[in-house]
């Protein structure tokens, strides 16, 4: 049985190994019980690390050089996943099945258990250009899907049939979450525009201005809202960004927008205390009561923690290359991070880096696992 983070600090956070890949991992997902990483990315592979079994040798990167500080792997399976990059993941409410959207529109139902694993269904058009986000209901039996075609799509959890479809955004859309309601989802786009759909009717509500994370330098159009997420009451819809400061869309202030849920208007503009240039890709909220957010950035990434209602952070930890997304454990005292390029400072990815042989190398790929420790002392 899991102990709870209920006093957990975020000074006692520890990173506690590093799981290494040759491409870019982009989304993770624990599984219910911990003892599993799901991860995936631009290999277009879905990939399991079995985190409480013995090391074992990784035929993924066994013929690689060893990344700097390179820890003892765990177990990892691969599995197949036609189709393009995984964009997003999420675990079903109990815990017996992964859903996985990638850039070419498809989503895939994934047993959470068996040695071999195979799609359960599979929706091969959920949206019709690039598959931004994915999400499920409080309750499991209902999934949503966005992109660039604008349109918010939602069906069953049990066979992926189509339920509604929800229009009205006129912009890429980058993320999506439910309200336990039962009744309300969010979605967020690219110039700041949330909307609060009603599931029941397929209406729009009202909308959020969430406009101070798009900006318009020149021709580039930079931001929008990049990740969502409710308190644990939800009272309060969390939307995460950055505010761009000129035409490189790498640069911008790292940003996240509180909204009072009743209300819809903005209470509180959370930054960072020191400086950083580029945005927060991915926010999840502690049970012990904090936001955490995820920053990418040219010179690293950094994991910030802010209490609610505080606009500077708390508390915050480096690392060597930018994170992509994270996921806390079901009992708050463990979180993933997936992170670009290697620990060795090997970036990739920008077509000038050959082998002796003229390959060409992508993007390598880590995520960092880290352990909250409610006993260490303050």
């Amino acid at each position: 049985m899991f102990r709870t983070a209920a006093k957990f600090e975020p000074k006692n956070l520890k990173e506690a190994q590093v799981l290494i890949h040759d491409r870019q991992l982009v989304c993770c997902r624990f599984s219910p019980d911990g003892t599993r990483l799901f991860a995936a990315g631009f290999d277009g592979l879905l990939h399991r690390w079995n985190l409480d079994e013995d090391h074992n040798e990784d035929k993924t990167t066994k013929d690689k050089k060893p990344q700097k500080d390179q820890s003892p792997q765990p177990k990892h399976d691969t599995f197949e996943s036609p189709g393009g990059w995984i964009e997003s993941m999420v675990v079903h409410p109990d815990g017996d099945k992964l859903f996985t959207a990638d850039s070419w529109g498809q989503v895939r139902c994934w047993p959470i258990e068996g040695e071999e694993l195979a799609p359960i269904w599979s929706i091969e058009n959920a949206n019709k250009s690039w598959l931004r986000s994915l999400n499920v209901s409080p309750d499991g039996k209902l999934i949503a899907t966005c992109g660039n075609d604008l349109i918010v799509r939602v069906t069953s959890t049990d066979d992926g049939k189509l339920l509604k479809e929800f229009k009205g955004h006129e912009h890429c859309i980058q993320s999506l979450a439910f309200h336990q309601d039962g009744k309300s989802l969010v979605s967020g786009d690219q110039h700041g525009v949330v909307k609060h759909w009603d599931l029941e009717t397929g209406k729009c509500v009202r909308e959020f201005d969430a406009g101070k994370l798009f900006k318009v330098f020149h021709q580039y159009e930079q931001g929008g809202v990049r990740s969502m997420t409710f308190d644990p009451e939800f009272k309060t819809l969390y939307c995460a960004g950055f505010e761009g400061i000129n035409a490189n869309q790498a640069h911008g202030i790292p940003t996240v927008l509180a909204f009072d849920w009743q209300t819809g208007k903005q209470t509180l503009v959370m930054n960072p205390s020191e400086d950083f240039k580029g945005p927060i890709l991915d926010i999840a909220y502690h049970p012990a009561g904090y936001v955490i957010g995820a920053g990418s950035s040219e010179a690293g990434g950094i994991l910030w923690f802010w209490k609610p209602g505080e606009a500077n952070e708390c508390h915050m930890m480096k690392n060597v290359t930018s994170f992509r997304s994270i996921d806390l454990r079901s009992d708050g005292l463990g979180l993933a991070a997936t992170a670009f390029g290697d620990r060795g400072g090997q970036r990739g990815g920008n077509g000038r880096r050959l082998t002796k042989d003229g390959e060409y190398i992508g993007f390598a790929g880590n995520i960092v696992l880290y352990a909250f420790d409610e006993d260490a002392k303050s």
